[in-house]
Order: structure tokens, then sequence, then C-alpha cells
């Protein structure tokens, strides 16, 4: 046979041998799949989110733009304004284009296949910016400079998905129009599949209001832009930097002179990708990967392991081998066979394990982690996959060449010397300790986030989520909205419809409270918003900028935040007595020492009327648990005369307090007011309290689930490893065992000195693996929250933990060597 036939007959013969080791054939499988599987899957959601480039052409020279505030207090984060667009365009050299844009919700009525309104993500955006990220359009056309010098909006650009969705993708749709909040707008394009916002789908884009000569210091758009070849984002900050400072020089009308100095404003700019991922997630995946890095190791150690036992088991085959002349080659072959022959079964394995687990991920994982659409097991991740298992066959094919010396005697000796030698058991138990090791650093950062997401279980909120549903309430804006001089008349429409509302629901059965509220804690953010303190002359108004948000009558008691003085009564919004509400952190800054009551409060104004504060609420955490309470002003949805808003409230949040079990049954009922008193009504979102404060966890919880489940895995192998090798070693020492019993010892002795190798395995483990938890875990320390890396709790019970773990893994070889017959064993 020549040597090219070697590989073949090697394969076949290993094929059997497995076949005739079911046992070890299906451990080692599992093993490696789970092990090699879950390493896949969280290397598919890194490719996804992390490594693979943004899907646009040239992803590499996009950037954002975002205007910080570092001196303001609250949102020190702004967007652009939109002359700042054609600003850095014109006088700045490391950009190629700029585009801006803004997001929404929009009411689409009519249309497609559906008459009733539905709400839809809708983008506000330049013509610009569909050069910017390469889009061509797949029907149609995209939007022109033109169509951005209306300050109403004329034509619109559906989403690939929408247009299948919505019109199930016919053709005709080009050209047609639809009614988007009361906006006829006709259809001039169709976007291609994938063609989206980095960070968001979107079903409807409308052309914004952008000229060059209209001067806002309004910094609320998001813009990206496209760096010219060669150039870097931070070549690019360099570049804007001095045209950031001259600001009030070039627009003196609408930034005061030390309006800079005041506020530390400058323009940042961003590789895309590293904005929509951000560090933090970054920074969790990475440590993800890691952790189940670690239970592969395990796992690995595992089947060396099992390799070791079967090596020192087919001892005797070998030497019979080269008896009978196997030539070194052949038993090369025969070494990696069985392993490459395992190793391909686990791969195969692995991808379908991969496969799931990346289903339940995606299923599980916080709706705000970015690219969730992108992760699939692609050719990356199989390759991947695949590459582990090569590595792995290679591994444990090579091991028995290590002790490649073949000893003939043996086959003369006729059983004596087949036990293994003490370097190889001294490599096996290394391998033990090193998964204890292992083990402890996975428990301990799992511990550390179990620790994290109980303390963000336990911070009060500000409010009562318990028995609390949510809903948005869109109205027409044609009907309800307005600016101007038709905006007084709008607001009250739409105030009055939330009145009416409001009294239907709550005599619905169960229904205790119901309010409205236009910026929902956990789920819109905090804007800031200009506003003016009353003083005690005209000069002494004092210009601030904290979140605002517009309220009815009701909202407090349905939110259970309890207020110091009074809250807002329909009587006296209807009477426009101008009553608001703030937090308490806002009246301790602006008013320390005083109360708040009757102080003075303006929206962008700095002349009477004012609105006067009757109450004080407690502080709620809008941006979530984690964050501090937020200093908000809580204006009433219906503004007092000559004062106007931001808005009119056409579009609020419903909150309403039930004592019912389930307060989603009543979503139906309040759907059905709703449309009854308003036929154009969309309502959508609908969720209880408890549900967006999870929500708003997600991040911490989906981390600390991935991490506690690598964790268990890497014990329950590390505690089968230990049982592993003292079963062989008690199966090795039945003769020893035997003559100890036959000399006197006791059956609890001998069990005590198994137990003692269980616990010498497991220590010497569990100190190297808290002095590397020790050191690892501070990868986590952005995701703590009331617990700091290094905890001595933590460092202190995993390691009694996992001590008691070996022991348990430890008791059926102890009871095993305690109950053997010394006359049997010493026949043997």
């Amino acid at each position: 046979m020549s040597i090219a036939d070697i590989p073949a007959r090697e394969l076949r013969q290993a094929a059997r041998a497995l076949r005739r080791t079911p046992s070890f054939t299906v451990v080692t499988l599992l093993t490696l799949a789970l092990g090699i599987g879950a390493a896949t899957a969280i290397f598919t959601l890194l490719d996804a989110v992390v490594l693979r480039p943004l899907p646009y052409p040239d992803a590499d020279r996009l950037v954002t733009l975002s205007s910080p505030v570092p001196k303001l207090r609250g949102q020190t984060v702004w967007g652009i304004a939109r002359h700042e667009m054609f600003y850095f365009l014109e006088r700045g050299h490391t950009f190629r284009n700029i585009g801006i844009y803004q997001m929404s919700d929009a009411t689409v009525l009519g249309g497609g296949t559906s008459d009733h309104p539905e709400r839809v993500r809708a983008a506000q955006v330049s013509a610009s910016l569909f050069d910017v990220l390469g889009f061509t359009p797949e029907r149609g056309r995209l939007f022109v400079p033109d169509d951005n010098h209306n300050s109403t909006p004329t034509v619109a650009v559906l989403g690939h998905g929408y247009w299948q969705r919505r019109f199930g993708g016919a053709e005709s749709v080009v050209g047609s129009v639809i009614d988007v909040d009361g906006q006829p707008l006709t259809v001039v394009g169709v976007l291609p599949a994938g063609a989206d916002l980095p960070d968001l789908a979107v079903d409807l884009w409308t052309p914004a209001w952008v000229d060059s000569t209209t001067v806002w210091n309004n910094h609320t758009w998001s813009a990206i832009g496209r760096l010219k070849p060669g150039v870097t984002a931070a070549a690019a900050q360099r570049d804007l930097a001095p045209l950031t400072n001259r600001l009030p020089e070039v627009f003196p009308k609408v930034y005061g002179p030390r309006w800079i100095e005041v506020t530390g404003f400058r323009t940042a700019v961003q590789p895309l990708r590293d904005a929509v991922v951000g560090p933090l997630l970054t920074r969790a995946l990475w440590t993800l990967f890691g952790a189940v890095a670690l239970v592969l190791l395990v796992a690995g150690a595992n089947v060396a392991n099992l390799f070791l036992a079967r090596l020192d088991a087919r001892r005797r085959e070998s030497a019979l081998r080269a008896a009978l002349g196997a030539a070194r080659a052949h038993r090369v072959w025969h070494a990696l066979a069985e392993s490459m022959l395992l190793a391909a079964g686990a791969a195969v394995l692995a991808v379908v394990v991969a496969q799931v687990a990346v289903r339940v991920m995606v299923a599980v994982a916080p709706s705000e982690l970015p690219r969730l659409a992108e992760v699939h097991v692609r050719g990356a991740s199989i390759a991947f996959a695949a590459g582990l298992a090569l590595l792995a066959g290679l591994t444990f094919g090579l091991l028995p060449l290590l002790s490649s010396r073949i000893d003939l005697g043996m086959l003369r000796d006729m059983g004596h010397g087949l036990t293994a030698t003490k370097g190889r058991m001294m490599v096996r138990r290394l391998l033990v300790a090193s998964q204890m090791a292992l083990a402890v650093v996975l428990l301990a950062a799992a511990m550390l986030m179990v620790r994290t997401f109980r303390n963000l279980r336990a911070v009060h909120p500000g409010f009562d989520a318990r028995g609390v549903l949510t809903l948005d309430i869109a109205l027409p804006e044609q009907r309800y909205g307005g600016d101007g001089s038709g905006y007084a008349e709008a607001a009250a429409r739409a105030s009055s419809f939330y009145e009416q509302l409001a009294q239907r629901v709550r005599a619905l059965p169960g229904v205790r409270d119901v309010g409205f509220v236009d910026r929902m804690p956990l789920v819109s953010g905090n804007l800031c918003t200009g506003i003016t303190l009353e003083g005690p002359t005209p000069e002494s108004a004092q210009s601030v900028c904290p979140p605002s948000t517009m309220v009815s009558p009701g909202y407090f008691e349905a939110m259970g935040i309890r207020v110091d003085g009074r809250t807002l009564e329909w009587s006296g919004m209807d009477g426009h007595d101008g009553a608001v509400v703030v937090s308490r952190a806002f009246a301790e800054h602006y008013w320390p020492g005083e109360s708040p009551l009757g102080k003075g409060i303006r929206f962008n104004g700095t002349t009477p009327p004012f609105y006067r504060v009757v109450g004080v609420a407690d502080d709620v955490r809008g941006l979530g648990v984690d964050a501090p309470p937020q200093e908000y002003v809580y204006f009433p949805m219906l503004p007092i005369p000559d004062a106007p808003l931001w808005h009119s409230p056409t579009y609020m949040h419903l909150v309403l307090r039930t004592g019912a079990s389930n307060p989603m049954s009543l979503a139906g009922s309040v759907t059905r007011i709703a449309q009854e008193l308003e036929p154009q009504v969309a309502v959508a979102n609908v969720a209880t309290m408890e549900t967006l404060l999870a929500r708003s966890m997600a991040k911490q919880s989906f981390t600390m689930v991935l991490l506690l489940i690598a964790a268990l895995m890497a014990t329950l192998l590390s505690a089968v490893g230990i049982y592993g090798v003292l079963s062989y070693l008690t199966a090795q020492r039945r003769g020893e065992i035997g003559v100890r019993l036959a000399l006197g010892a006791r059956p609890p002795q001998v069990a005590g000195m198994v137990l003692r190798q269980s616990l010498v395995l497991a220590m010497a483990g569990v100190a190297v693996g808290v002095l590397a938890a020790w050191g690892t875990t501070r990868a986590l320390r952005a995701l703590l929250f009331g617990v700091q890396p290094g905890d001595p709790v933590t460092m202190l019970a995993v390691p009694v933990g996992l001590v008691a773990v070996a022991a348990l893994a430890a008791y059926i070889p102890a009871r095993r060597a305690a109950r053997i017959d010394p006359a049997s064993a010493l026949r043997e």
C-alpha cells in the first residue's frame, strides 16, 4: 500500500473504532459542538455588529457630526443646525458632502392595502443624504435640492419594506398620492432593500426644509458626512474647529458673543460605525466573546482529558501496531484520523448549535441593539466554526505524538505497565485545575452582572410601573396641528379630544387614573428646551435649558408620581390658569432654600405672561434607572394665551392605571373609544410600563444572561472534568485501595483520601482563577451598577461555591472507592 492510500484507510479504521466506543464518541462530539457552537454564535453577533463594515459604499469614509455642550446641565450632546451643513461644506476642506436628517413617527391614511391610519417610522432628510449614503432608487427617483426648498413637503420616497408591506410591491405606487399627517404627498420613488439609516429602518422618507439662507440656533439634526479620499475623522474635526469658533462672528444674529464660552459648544466628528455601535456595546460584545472563548477552552480541556484517557487505554494497541511493522506515517495518520473525524462532526453540529443560539439571541436581545437585522450565520461564521474544529482536531490528534516512544515490552507483561505515566497524570490534573480557574473568571463576571441587575431592579425610577398601560395617540395634523395664528385653536381642539378620551376611558371597569404626556420617561429621551425663569426685574430673568414636557391632568396620578403642592386640573387648564409642575431636582437647583410655588416660568420668551409653579414632583429617572434623576418642567398641554409651547399636542402617550391583573386587556377598549371620538386617530406602541422599565435594563440583562449561561457551562464542564479524573484515578488505584482496606483502613478514610484529591485540584485552580478574575472583570466596569470589579463578596462567594461543586463532583468516585471489595481487588 502506498503512502497516498494511508489517509483513506486510517479514516475508515477510525470510523470503525469510534463506532465501537459510542460513549467516548458522543461525549466528545457534544462537548466540542457546544463549545465551538457557543463561540460561533457570539462571533456571529460580534461580526455583524462590530467587525463588519456598514452596508454603504466606502463606509470607512462616513462620519457623524455632533455638537457637544459640556458646560450645560442635562443633555450635553446636541445635533447640528441646518445652516451648519452649508457652512461647513463651503468653508471646510475635508468633506465631499454632508447630509442631515431627523426621525419622527408619521400617520399614513389610505392607500395601499389598508384604509386605517397607520403610524410609520419617517425620516425628514436633505437630498444630499442619499448621495452621502450612496443610495440609488429601485423605482422612480430620489429627492433633489429643490425638494428641500419648501417649508411643507410635497413628495415622498418609500422604504422597500414598507412598499412591499402596504402597497404589495406595486410599481404603480410611483406617481400616486398618499395622505401623510393630513398632507397629500406624491410618491416619487422607492428605495431598494437594505437602504436604511445606520441606526434604524425607515418606512417613509420626506424632504426636510433645508435652506442655506435660513439660520436658526436649533441644533437638533443628525448629520452624516462623507470624507474626501485619504481624510480621517480626526483631520476633519481639526478642520471644523476654527469654523465652529467663528459661528458668533459669521452668524451674529443667532449666536451671542459669549455663547460658545458659556456652553462649551464644539463640533465633534466620529467614524459612523463607532457612533452606531458605541464603545459600551463594543466592550460588552468583546467581553461576551472572551467569555465563550473561555468556555471553549474549558471544553477543550475536557476533551483533551478524554483523549489522554483513551490513549492510556490503547497503549497496548499502539505497541502491537509497532511490533507488526507499522511505519511512523501510519501511526501519525492513525493518531490524527479519529480526532479529525470527530472535529468534522463537531463542526457540523456546532453550526446547528450556532443557528439556534443566534435566533434565541436575536429574539431576546435589546431592541436598541444596532444592526440586529444583519445578525445571521453566514459564510464567515461557518468558516470560523470550521477553523476552530480544525485547530481542535489537530491539537487532540497530535497529543499521542507527545509520547511517541513505543515500549514493546508491555506485550510480554500482559497487563502490567498499562497505567498512565506520572507525567501524563500531571497533565490531566493541570487541565482540570485550569478548568476551575477559567470557571472562576466566568462565574465572577456573571455574578457581578447578576448583582448589577439586582441593584438596577432595586432603584426606584420615580414612578410606580405596576398596573400601568401606555399607548401612543396620534391625531391628524390637518385638524389638530397648526402654528402661527391657528396654534391656539388647534391646541384647544386637541385638548378637548384628550379630555373626552380620558373621561370615557376612566369609566372602563378597573381604570383608576388616565393622563397624557408628550415625552414618556424611558422612551422619548430628554430634549433640552430653552425656558426663562422670571426675575424681580425683566433684566434679571434667567435663561436655562432643562428637559421639558407637556402633560395633562391625571398624568402624575396615573404614573404614581408623588407631587407636593397640587397637580393639574382640567378646569384649571381649560381656564388657562397657567399651572406648571417642576421636578424636585429642578426646584433645588434653581431656587435653593426657597419655595418654588408661585415662581414664574416661560417657554421661548422673556416677557409676561409666565406659567406659575403649583407643585413639585418627585424626581424621575427618565433616561434609565442607571442614570441620575433629571430636572423636569411639566407644562400643561393647553398653553395660556400669548405664551405658546413648542407644538400643538397632536402626538401624546396615554398613561392608564388599572387594578386589573392584565393591563393589556384594556388596549382594545381604549383603541375603540379613541377611534369613535376621532376616526382618523392612529393608536400604536401598546405596552405596559413594567415592560418599558424592563426594556430600559435590557442591555444589562442581556449581558447577564449570556455570561451566566457561559459560566454555568464552564462550571458543569469543570465538574465533569473533576469527576472524570477522579474516576480514572480511582480505577487505576483499585489494587492499592484494596490493600489499604485489607490492612485496616476504614471506608470513610478512603473516601476522604479521594475527596482531598478533588479539593487540592479545585483549590489550586480557584486560587489562580481569583487572581485572574481580579484583573479581567475590570473590562465590565462600564456595564456595572452599584458594584465594583474585584468586589470582595463576589471574590469570596465564587471560590467557595466552586470548591463545593468540586466536592460534589468527587462524591461518586469517593463513594465508589470506599466500597471496593479488598479480596476482589487483590485477586485482580
